[in-house]
């Protein structure tokens, strides 16, 4: 039976997603901004649509959305100038790859929830840390000069640094969210640690994406912290 409940959070999300894309859309072109500045905004506030999860009823409704997002981005990308998200989304002065970062984005959440739905939380916790640390290192990171010791590397010390604060802090936010709705029994304190871990394995793969890999962060990133979360948290 079709839960009336359930498909009012798809459709809220949905109309989160679009309000965003919208409003991108609309200061992007008062202020005349690149895309690469809207696409960033995207990137941090799309992800905070996981934090519903814990009030879905069965898999099948949020992987709709996923699923929609994604079909709705392949044809932004193959109808250039004419849809709203693509002229939001691209990027000129990406590679064909980094071009295609919102659908690993979007590839990345499906695959979280087939794989982590009885364990959401973490699921919900790797996606914001990547919606938030790597939508947060992606704009201030570029602003420093100061780089990494490794060799190749394009990401700044400091990009890395917000990156790990700002992953603690939706993964944090996230766990909360699932205590609190009773999604799991837990202590704060240990949340707070598996976040941790999350953050840091997040923002070391984030760090090291550079050259081939460099383009495919959106995937790498919450399938990394999420495993790290899943693999410390089996241990406590």
């Amino acid at each position: 039976m079709i839960s009336f409940y359930d498909v009012g959070l798809v459709l809220l999300v949905y109309i989160i997603v679009l309000c965003i894309i919208i409003i991108s859309e609309y200061f992007r072109k008062m202020f005349q901004l690149s895309s690469k500045v809207t696409r960033h905004v995207i990137h941090l506030f799309s992800g905070d649509n996981m934090l519903l999860l814990p009030f879905f009823s069965a898999l099948i409704y949020p992987l709709t959305i996923p699923i929609g997002l994604a079909l709705l981005t392949l044809y932004s990308f193959h109808h250039h100038k004419k849809s709203i998200m693509s002229r939001t989304m691209i990027v000129n002065e990406y590679d064909k790859y980094h071009a295609y970062g919102p659908l690993y984005y979007i590839l990345s959440i499906m695959i979280l929830l087939i794989i982590a739905w009885n364990i959401r939380h973490i699921a919900m916790a790797a996606v914001m840390i990547m919606a938030w640390g790597d939508g947060v290192a992606s704009v201030l990171g570029p602003r420093f000069k100061r780089r990494h010791l490794y060799p190749n590397s394009s990401k700044s010390l400091e990009g890395s640094i917000a990156m790990f604060i700002f992953a603690m802090l939706g993964a944090s936010l996230a766990m909360i969210i699932a205590l609190q709705s009773g999604l799991i029994v837990s202590s704060i304190t240990i949340l707070l640690i598996i976040s941790f871990m999350g953050a840091l394995i997040g923002t070391i793969s984030e760090g090291c994406s550079i050259g081939p890999l460099k383009p495919f962060d959106n995937f790498t990133v919450p399938i990394s912290a999420a495993a790290a979360m899943y693999i410390f948290s089996s241990l406590m």
